[in-house]
């Protein structure tokens, strides 16, 4: 709403009326409306109407009354809280249907407690300021969102047990959820694992001993397996022992996906850390198609009977080049990149003139403990020469990477959904650095510790929720920047995640009281906020309002 002049040519003369308009959308379009004429602006000013019209407005504007009382210093600030992400991961939230149905769990539960509320805080704490419960219960009293005020750090204790207990349940209804929303089928589905451990002593009948891939020897780990969408939203979470081989996760995952979440048709799609005779023949088992990458080098099927395997790639696209083998039943698909060929070509022809500099400088101890270097050499006693025998083998491998798969795809089709699996794992471990696990201090407490981690999980799902709110929004106002072939891949942002957060968290809320009346301020929108706004389909709440006592 705003104010405009408004030019009128009568008798002669030209007139200037003022009037208050609005723009309001209509079909599709901008048209503005008038609220109210004020009169002739001649009048006006002459008969000294005007002074008092615009005072009776400023009077009915708590942004201009505030803005000239705090540049008269008279406000008096309450409270100085962050807003903008509390808003817009609500509306998330409220969109995904778990504020209602957490309330509704809830309920059953007679908690003394808003039980809902307390979920949503550990979520974004998750998000915002990742930590220990203890963390959690002091930094939400520097949040504005409702309900907080009334949360305590025993609520956060008994909140992560609750959720631990039903984190089936929530998946479950997010499943749902996503499909009624999205309309999409599950047709391809991606697993990933990552590891996490206890501060302090842990629970000893639970995580075990095992190799650290935090670099933690005298910590206990779990191991953590997430199941994922095309698109990046995850479907499930499970946790298991630390000291777990990987390749004894797929099995598990496989029995919820047919159990828990009724999918029938779907391809499992995992790298070659997954793979093991056992997993694939569990997931033919259970009725499921896979695409797997293959170990090239440790293999004999694959290293002499794929990769020396005649035939001609066929380019898909620039960067990628395709080809399909027949091991009797078993099909691969063999996929080349000139680029990293190239790449690979020039890494390796640097190690071996570095090699050949240091095997005349001495220090043979020192490159056989290195790894890169020993691939390369041949040791006799007292003497390490370059083996030229292993040198030429290795051409073959250059830029290129193999698949097996039981699908009947084209062969192009499966090397662009593994491609898919690196742009999951990337957007995994980009959201890892923000929604942070640990630490983990509920030691004697299994369902504590499965509640504290879903509580990440939860986070994670909401972040990849906006994600792909904003690369469509992107997708909407570009739609020159189509992606190639229109292949599916996890939403891109234009910035950096930190980056979009620290944008959102410069919205605060500012409780100011002047003359005896209160008012809750915000301020400016920062950087891409505007965006985010716009993605979720929310309108940013007024600059100023004033608060009921």
């Amino acid at each position: 709403m705003f104010v405009r002049l408004k030019t009128v040519h009568a008798h002669q003369r030209t007139y200037q009326y003022v009037h208050i308009v609005e723009n309001r959308w209509d079909q599709g379009q901008v048209r503005q409306r008038l609220v109210a004429s004020l009169g002739r602006l001649d009048q006006l000013q002459a008969s000294g109407n005007l002074r008092r019209v615009i005072e009776g407005l400023v009077a009915q504007c708590p942004q201009v009354k505030l803005r000239e009382a705090q540049q008269e210093d008279r406000l008096q600030v309450e409270s100085d809280r962050l807003w903008g992400p509390v808003l817009i991961f609500e509306r998330l939230w409220q969109e995904l249907g778990l504020e209602a149905f957490l309330g509704e769990l809830a309920r059953k539960g007679r908690f003394n407690f808003d039980l809902e509320r307390c979920a949503f805080a550990l979520v974004l704490q998750r998000l915002l300021a990742p930590g220990s419960d203890r963390r959690g219960a002091e930094w939400i009293r520097t949040v504005e969102g409702r309900g907080f005020e009334a949360l305590r750090l025993p609520h956060f204790y008994r909140t992560v047990g609750w959720l631990g207990r039903r984190k089936d349940r929530i998946e479950q209804h997010l499943y749902e959820r996503g499909r009624d929303l999205f309309n999409e089928g599950l047709d391809l589905v991606f697993f990933d694992t990552t590891s996490t451990y206890f501060e302090g002593r842990g629970w000893e009948g639970w995580a075990k001993l095992g190799k650290s891939r935090d670099h933690r020897p005298d910590h206990l780990p779990l191991l953590l397996g997430v199941v994922m969408r095309r698109d990046g939203v995850p479907v499930s979470c499970e946790i298991w022992p630390g000291n777990l081989n990987d390749t004894r996760t797929v099995v598990p995952i496989l029995e919820g996906l047919k159990q828990r979440f009724r999918i029938r048709k779907v391809v499992l799609v995992c790298d070659r850390g997954m793979v093991s005779a056992a997993n694939l023949k569990a997931i033919r088992q259970a009725g499921y198609d896979y695409i797997v990458g293959m170990k090239m080098r440790r293999l004999l099927e694959v290293r002499e009977h794929v990769l020396k395997r005649a035939g001609r790639y066929r380019e898909v696209k620039h960067n990628l080049w395709v080809k399909e083998v027949w091991v009797g039943q078993r099909r691969y698909v063999v996929c080349l990149n000139p680029e990293r060929a190239e790449k690979d070509r020039q890494d390796r022809q640097a190690i071996l003139e570095k090699l050949q500099a240091k095997l005349a400088s001495g220090g043979v101890k020192k490159l056989i403990a290195n790894r890169g270097y020993r691939r390369f050499l041949k040791v006799t006693p007292g003497v390490a020469t370059i083996d030229e025998a292993r040198v030429q083998p290795e051409e073959k491998y250059d830029g290129q990477y193999v698949l097996r798969t039981t699908t009947d795809l084209p062969a192009s089709e499966v090397a662009e959904a593994y491609k898919q699996l690196s742009w999951i794992e990337r957007l995994w471990r980009e959201l890892k650095e923000v929604v942070e696990v640990r630490p983990i201090y509920h030691h004697q407490k299994k369902d504590n510790v499965k509640g504290h981690i879903f509580a990440s999980f939860l986070a994670l799902y909401l972040g990849a929720t906006l994600r792909r709110r904003l690369d469509t929004l992107r997708r909407q106002e570009h739609p020159d920047e189509a992606r190639e072939g229109g292949s599916v891949e996890p939403p891109r942002l234009p910035i950096r995640w930190e980056k979009l957060l620290e944008d959102l968290s410069q919205m605060r809320a500012i409780r100011v009281q002047l003359d005896q009346e209160r008012y809750l301020m915000r301020a400016e929108l920062q950087g891409h906020a505007h965006e985010v706004f716009r993605a979720v389909g929310l309108r940013p709440p007024p600059l100023a309002q004033p608060l009921r006592t």
